[in-house]
Parts: C-alpha cells; sequence; structure tokens
C-alpha cells in the first residue's frame, strides 16, 4: 500500500527538525541561525551582513559622546560641553573697566585699572607744578659762561627733567640737572627758554657783550655797548680837551646849564673814535654860538649826567672871563 511510506516519510521529515532546533529556546531560532562559517546567510537563504559586519567603535564613542552633551546655562539659554573633557570651572570674563592701554584678557587681574588710577593720582600729586629760574635776565661776555638755577614747585617733585635753548645765536645753552649754563658767543640778546618735560616754562632775557680783549676805541658797537657811563666820562674829556684846543680855559668848579651833548643823538652802530669825533664837532659848533669866535675870553667845563634808561649827557658850561 502506498500510504506506509508517504506518512513515514512525514514522521521522518519532522524528526530531523526536531533534532536540528533542540538548542535553541525558541522555534523559529533554527531557521534564522547564521551558518557556523559566518557567511552572513541565513538558513532560509537571505544575507546578514548588518549582523556579521565589524562594529565600529570610534563611530560608537562620537556618537556616546555626542549624546552626552547638552548642559543648560541659563534659563533660555544652552551651552554643549563635552563630558569627556576637565569638568574644572573656567573663570568668567572679567568685567571691570580697564583702560584701553592696559593688558587686557580672561585672566586680567580685576584690580589692575583701579591700582594704575592710584598709581597715576600719586605720580600728578607730585609732578611738576611749575618751574622758575635764578635770574631773569644776565649779561654774559663773548667766551663767558655762566649759570642759572632752576627751581621746581612743588620742591619733592619727580621726574625734574627740563630742556634749555636759546633764541638765536648770540649765546648758547647746556643743561645738567638743575644748572643751566649759558655761555655767550656773539655780540647781541637773546632769550633763555628752560622747559619741564611736562611743560612748564621759564625765560631769562641775556645780553651778550664783546670781552674786553677784543673792543677797541675802534671797534664798532651797538648803542648799548657804545654808550656807557666809562665811555661817557672819555668822551667830555675829549670834548674838553678840543675846547681847550680853541682857546678857552678850563674851570673845573663851573657847574650849571649849557650845551648838552646826549648819547641817544644817533650814537649806534658806530666805534669809540667816531664817537667822539661827532662830540668834539658838536661842542665846537654850540660853543662857537656863545663866543662869537673869541674863544680866548671865556672858561668852560665838561660834565657828564645820567638821563636814566641808559642813557647820558655831556654837559658843557660856558661862562666869560669878565663875568
Amino acid at each position: 500500500m502506498t500510504i506506509l511510506p508517504v506518512l513515514l516519510a512525514v514522521i521522518t521529515g519532522a524528526a530531523l527538525l526536531t533534532a536540528c532546533g533542540s538548542n535553541s529556546s525558541d522555534p523559529g531560532d533554527a531557521v534564522n541561525r547564521v551558518y557556523p562559517e559566518g557567511e552572513g546567510k541565513l538558513y532560509d537563504g537571505s544575507t546578514a551582513a548588518d549582523i556579521t559586519a565589524p562594529i565600529d567603535s570610534t563611530a560608537q564613542t562620537e556618537t556616546t559622546k555626542e549624546t552626552k552633551k547638552q548642559t543648560t546655562k541659563a534659563p533660555g539659554e544652552t551651552k554643549s560641553t563635552d563630558a569627556t573633557e576637565s569638568s574644572t570651572t573656567q573663570p568668567a570674563t572679567i568685567t571691570t573697566d580697564v583702560p584701553a592701554d592696559n593688558i587686557t584678557g580672561a585672566n586680567i587681574n580685576p584690580y589692575l585699572g583701579a591700582i594704575q588710577g592710584e598709581v597715576i593720582a600719586e605720580i600728578d600729586a607730585h609732578s611738576v607744578k611749575s618751574i622758575s629760574l635764578s635770574h631773569t635776565s644776565i649779561t654774559v661776555e663773548v667766551g663767558e659762561k655762566k649759570t642759572v638755577e632752576i627751581s621746581f614747585n612743588p620742591s619733592d617733585a619727580v621726574n625734574k627733567i627740563c630742556t634749555a635753548e636759546t633764541s638765536n645765536g648770540n649765546a648758547k645753552a647746556s643743561i645738567s640737572g638743575k644748572t643751566v649754563t649759558v655761555s655767550g658767543v656773539n655780540a647781541g640778546t637773546c632769550t633763555l627758554t628752560v622747559t619741564s618735560k611736562n611743560g612748564h616754562k621759564a625765560t631769562c632775557n641775556i645780553t651778550v657783550k664783546r670781552s674786553a680783549q677784543e673792543i677797541t676805541d675802534d671797534t664798532v658797537l651797538p648803542h648799548s655797548e657804545l654808550c656807557t657811563a666809562g665811555n661817557v666820562t672819555r668822551w667830555a674829556e675829549a670834548v674838553a680837551a678840543h675846547l681847550e684846543s680853541k682857546g678857552m680855559t678850563r674851570d673845573t668848579s663851573l657847574r650849571g646849564g649849557g650845551i648838552s651833548l646826549r648819547t641817544d643823538a644817533d650814537k649806534s652802530d658806530m666805534s669809540f673814535n667816531a664817537a667822539k669825533k661827532s662830540f668834539a664837532a658838536q661842542a665846537e659848533n654850540d660853543a662857537a654860538l656863545v663866543t662869537s669866535g673869541s674863544w680866548e675870553d671865556y672858561t668852560f667845563n665838561c660834565t657828564t649826567e645820567s638821563l636814566g634808561g641808559g642813557e647820558y649827557s655831556i654837559v658843557i658850561t660856558i661862562v666869560s672871563k669878565g663875568e
């Protein structure tokens, strides 16, 4: 009969299937199990590359780190941090106002601005407020040197540094500490200006004269050097000698009004000898008006008078011998 073989075949197939799945708790696992050779194929014939492919540990680490990021900084604001990095809290940015010319950055000393302000205030309290010089005017000869001292206000001021210069080449100035040395170069005048480092100034007027060794009676001089008390006295004696040469007799006791020869009468930029001739000519012309040419009938005297402001006069007194 054909029924028996068929039945035996069914029973035999069922037994084989039961033997293959004896190690699985799920009867269906037998169907989805991977071949021992690891070719990535299931018993049902499909591939399973996603099961047998090697796991990428780097990608997994990055994924894990990404999921660990996200921490709250403030309400409504989030900040990402890496949980694998150090958990040390970074210093907050200092918002204290600091002058722009100072070091800045996250780690700046927050008190630097305040300290600097105190230092500046202290320096300002002891800074130079004004300066003055020991002389407001000096006279120096060509080739001669004189010194001028600087005084500072306050006396304990810091940064006592100054510069010194002259307005032209008639004199030169050099400075060492609080002492200015002025050297005469050319006859004339100029102004010395001393300036402190913070801008305060003090001045001194300088008159430069030719040295005595350089001047002769034929040296051309400006009015201030030519018309001096000493030269006026010499001119008076020269005028007296000239009038005596005309025949008048000198009487040194005579005083009073008479002819006045002034030093401010165009006596400038000329030599002593040139001025002497000019005064003698003036004296002769004016005396002739008094004597009418009869010089021997008169006595005279020459004296000097200061007119102030650096000006002088040679006074000639003439008296008739019969008086």
